[in-house]
């Protein structure tokens, strides 16, 4: 019996790289409870994002997604026709095949906002040049705090894949030639 491809054996799920005025948009993951343990590793920072449904691309995903999670209307930018800026496969409980995409905002004049407060805290803008560095710094030891006592931030293990998988793309120029 010839092996299954591992997207067909794995869920899918897609992150969103909303660029805005040279930072990216980050949600945090609320503290453990029984739903957010289901809905994802909790008190980690992340790219807005979810699942895909059934009958539902991931590039429908993404758009749907930003909505439901930030009140934000988006456009996927592409490079040669193609949307899909990275890809990850992941192990949360079950196996993911995560799908990265640059976005920009419909109305740049829109605010964040978190739509579903019992499973988001707060976001941030970062560059992504310092989003790069935290990210490592997060993955270096397993340490709780940097030299000098400062919380480390933690990082959903997409994200987490995203930077072993390309490392190649720290600098924010990868961004900017979707734009």
């Amino acid at each position: 019996m010839p092996l299954r491809e591992y997207s067909e054996e794995a869920k899918m799920g897609t992150m969103g790289i909303l660029v805005k005025e040279g930072k990216v948009l980050l949600i945090y993951r609320r503290l453990k409870t029984k739903e957010i343990r289901i809905n994802g590793p909790p008190d980690t920072w992340s790219f807005p994002g979810g699942g895909v449904e059934e009958n539902e691309t991931p590039e429908d995903a993404i758009r749907r997604e930003m909505k439901e999670e930030v009140g934000l209307e988006v456009e996927i930018q592409t490079i040669g026709g193609e949307s899909v800026w990275g890809e990850t496969d992941d192990y949360l409980d079950i196996k993911w095949r995560c799908f990265f995409f640059v976005l920009r905002q419909v109305d740049p004049k829109e605010e964040a906002k978190i739509m579903e407060p019992h499973k988001h805290v707060g976001y941030m803008w970062i560059t992504w040049d310092e989003l790069w560095v935290k990210i490592e710094a997060d993955m270096a030891d397993g340490t709780k705090e940097d030299t000098s006592g400062k919380v480390i931030m933690r990082f959903f293990l997409s994200m987490q894949n995203m930077v072993k998988k390309y490392p190649n793309r720290s600098d924010a120029a990868c961004l900017e030639k979707r734009l």
